[in-house]
């Protein structure tokens, strides 16, 4: 039995916006945020058509959780990690320039028709499965959104993804469970207490 965080991470940089998606922005602004981020060194890794992939994966994301049923509040979900992932958002990694602001929140603020989930990182859990270099790294529960209930039996099944992805190149991308908040309305109610 695998212990089940209780907790969601949103890491974010000082003097950025927090709570915010890239995506909820047109394409101009989102553009300039996303030049701006990779001129100034904030997120190096950035490439050029990432808006368009952000798009298309967000589109899946949302579709996917409709298609469970739900009805999700926001047309673009907050971005969280299943507990925390500190070894990839650190300076040098996700946040090439600086170490980010941590918000903790409680996994029980969400029921189930707030919060999806993917395992890993939604942009290579959807991926992996659509590309033949994905394929060495190819995994059950790689392509598919999972509701709160779903998650803790994925998990059950093949544990949290811990540290296996330093040692084990077939877990490279499986560093973290996403969390996608589809309701601000919990996190704002919250922060307000």
């Amino acid at each position: 039995m695998y212990r089940i965080p209780d907790y969601l991470t949103h890491y974010y940089q000082e003097g950025n916006i927090r709570l915010k998606n890239i995506c909820s922005y047109d394409d101009p602004e989102a553009e300039a945020i996303l030049t701006n981020l990779f001129e100034s060194g904030q997120r190096t890794w950035l490439h050029f058509g990432y808006l368009e992939e952000r798009r298309e994966i967000e589109a899946w994301l949302y579709n996917e959780f409709v298609n469970k049923g739900k009805k999700p509040y926001l047309p673009h979900p907050i971005y969280f990690v299943l507990g925390e992932h500190d070894d990839l958002f650190q300076k040098g990694g996700f946040f090439s320039s600086a170490n980010p602001i941590k918000l903790k929140i409680p996994l029980s603020l969400f029921n189930s028709e707030q919060i999806s989930f993917t395992y890993p990182d939604s942009m290579p859990s959807f991926n992996i499965p659509r590309t033949e270099r994905g394929k060495p790294y190819l995994k059950p529960f790689h392509g598919q959104v999972f509701t709160k209930d779903e998650i803790i039996k994925v998990i059950q099944k093949y544990g949290l993804p811990g540290d296996r992805w330093k040692v084990e190149e077939t877990w490279r991308y499986d560093r973290f469970i996403e969390a996608q908040i589809w309701d601000i309305r919990p996190i704002k109610k919250f922060l307000e207490r």
